[in-house]
């Protein structure tokens, strides 16, 4: 099975160009799997109820919906254990999901958002690197390692026209040196899609799947 993740800053078109790929692929007859791996709480669940009480999240009214806004990095409590626990929690939601797509013997896996996506957030909400040497990472860093991955970026600004849904520009500016980062010391391809059309964007991707799969 060939696990695939794009990764990228809101607005980068990750959804669009995976949701293009997965109809390809399947018009081509192969079983395909979609994850979207973004917000799968368990036992992080406290953290954020406690969040709420405390108001450690704030609601943002935007003109698509309401956005929740973590502001972790204020409380010591959320700063140390949230960003392990919510791994632990995103990694069991990944394990389950590759079991599910194994049992049907899925040829691609397509992962929207994948854990640099998580470890870009966390970066953003607690405002701590200290949890990028704990166990937990390590051991994602390791079950990464089977996967290929690929980063879309785009200019700040043009995310901002795209989606609006954004709150905040210092944070898309943020998370964008973050994936430049991480594809730099990483050796990950990156893909800037900043008035790129779509189906241009689409072409790069198909041969990052021709190649890998040499």
């Amino acid at each position: 099975m060939f696990v695939m993740a794009v990764s990228g800053i809101d607005g980068s078109g990750k959804s669009t160009q995976l949701i293009l790929l997965n109809h390809f692929l399947r018009s081509k007859g192969f079983r395909t799997y979609y994850l979207w791996l973004r917000w799968f709480p368990v036992f992080s669940y406290v953290f954020y109820l406690y969040a709420r009480l405390l108001k450690r999240t704030v609601v943002v009214e935007t003109s698509v919906r309401p956005i929740a806004v973590h502001v972790f990095w204020i409380d010591k409590m959320l700063r140390r254990l949230y960003p392990r626990v919510f791994l632990f929690d995103l990694l069991l939601w990944l394990y389950l999901n590759k079991l599910i797509a194994w049992t049907r013997k899925t040829h691609f896996m397509l992962i929207d958002r994948g854990f640099l996506d998580v470890l870009v957030d966390l970066l953003w909400e607690v405002k701590d690197v200290r949890f990028l040497h704990s166990i937990i990472v390590r051991f994602a860093w390791r079950i990464s390692n089977g996967m290929k991955a690929l980063i879309l970026v785009v200019e700040p600004k043009e995310a901002v026209k795209r989606k609006n849904d954004i709150v905040s520009l210092r944070e898309i500016v943020f998370k964008k040196r973050c994936f430049e980062i991480f594809a730099k010391h990483l050796d990950i391809p990156i893909v800037d899609t900043t008035n790129k059309p779509i189906l241009d964007t689409f072409r790069e991707l198909m041969k990052f799947i021709k190649v890998s799969n040499r």
